[in-house]
């Protein structure tokens, strides 16, 4: 069949140059040699008398001038290589058009698990700081977040550092920028070893705090992490301090809370287990999603603790972006999110200790609570316990 279509048209190249063809013909020839450039190039060596025609003799176009005929020719030339050009410029720009639609689309995507994971990781891991402000730019191929870091002290949250994520498709990377390029970690939690039971002596853990706050005048406020002997849940906790201090002249910003994977960095033949920033695991209430209802001050225990469950059970759906997270936050790189995850969903949240702030005079009151272990220091400030009329920051940009 091939052979025979090739016959076809070469007779009718023949015919064309013997001048035999119709004007409807020729026209539709021309067509023909203008969409197929090697059928031109064949027209124009015959017409050129450097090949022959079938029966071995050079054939002429009577019919048609010389310069007719090769003006058909350039113009199927012309027509094929600007066809070529057409697709050539066309094929590159729509696919530019169509990965940048889809950097865009996916990178938005990407971003929100990226920024929903960043604040859990920082919220989850550094006592006492919380996410502020951010920017971003959004991308697959190439995005970035920018939090601000703030630490509360008093009735003020002051900045802590930034907190950096980048990611060049699906590999991220992420690290914390403390202001002044490191981070002065002094609040330390005692993870309570033997709950239930006789603790041994730990005034060595709470005495230097209870003289600082002492000898600071009035007139400052404080930061103050405590730690309990045994696991209490939150409902027992805001019972516990309200013995001491009213819930106006204080503020619970932390919650220390048992996960199981503490209780694996016992030093054998230590008696007591700190934890700082990076090995302690909790949250700060107010950075939980609680819906559009609001929640009260002191209360629904189980509507606070069901919101951190429902960002660790995100977290461990999150793994990968919460393990590259967890590289720039934790000690030991690796979160563990799915033993945590399990033995709460086990054990239940247990709260074992807290950073408060306010009135250094007020917190002073905890001093005479004997369930409290250990007791660290934070930041100390002069008073803003109050909040003036008006207030805010300028930036120098």
């Amino acid at each position: 069949m091939t052979n025979q279509n090739g016959d076809d048209r070469e007779q009718k190249l023949l015919a064309y140059l013997r001048g035999d063809l119709t004007g409807e013909e020729a026209k539709r020839l021309g067509e023909e040699l203008a969409d197929d450039e090697e059928y031109g190039k064949r027209l124009e060596r015959l017409l050129l008398g450097e090949e022959q025609g079938t029966d071995g003799k050079q054939e002429a176009a009577p019919g048609l001038s010389e310069a007719r005929q090769r003006a058909i020719v350039r113009r199927g030339k012309w027509k094929n290589r600007l066809t070529t050009s057409f697709y050539a410029f066309a094929i590159p720009c729509l696919a530019g058009v169509l990965l940048l639609f889809v950097n865009g689309w996916v990178g938005r995507l990407m971003h929100d698990d990226l920024f929903r994971v960043a604040r859990d990781m920082v919220n989850f891991t550094q006592p006492g700081v919380s996410v502020g402000s951010s920017g971003s730019q959004v991308g697959l191929l190439y995005g970035s977040i920018d939090m601000e870091l703030r630490e509360q002290v008093g009735n003020e949250a002051k900045s802590a550092g930034r907190f950096r994520s980048t990611n060049v498709l699906w590999n991220v990377s992420a690290r914390p920028e403390w202001t002044g390029g490191v981070r002065e970690q002094k609040l330390f939690f005692r993870y309570p070893l033997s709950a239930g039971e006789p603790e041994e002596d730990t005034s060595f853990l709470r005495t230097p705090a209870w003289t600082t706050l002492e000898k600071l005048p009035e007139g400052t406020v404080s930061q103050l992490a405590i730690s309990f002997d045994s696991f209490l849940t939150y409902e027992q906790y805001v019972e516990l301090v309200s013995r001491h201090v009213s819930s106006y002249n204080q503020e619970t910003v932390w919650f220390a809370v048992d996960t199981g994977v503490e209780v694996k960095q016992v030093d054998g033949e230590a008696g007591n287990l700190l934890l700082g920033p990076g090995e302690v695991w909790g949250f700060a209430e107010r950075e939980l999603d609680y819906g559009t209802a609001p929640i009260q001050v002191n209360g629904e225990g189980e509507r606070r603790m069901a919101a951190f469950m429902g960002e660790m059970k995100y977290l461990t759906e999150q793994k990968s972006l919460a393990r590259d997270m967890g590289y720039a936050l934790l000690s030991g790189g690796n979160p563990q999110l799915e033993e945590r995850y399990r033995y709460l969903q086990e054990k239940g949240v247990r709260i074992y200790g807290a950073v408060l702030t306010g009135p250094t005079k007020e917190l002073l009151r905890l001093k005479e609570e004997k369930s409290i272990t250990a007791a660290f220091v934070g930041k100390i400030d002069w008073w803003n316990w109050e909040r003036p009329a008006a207030s805010g920051t300028q930036n120098s940009w």
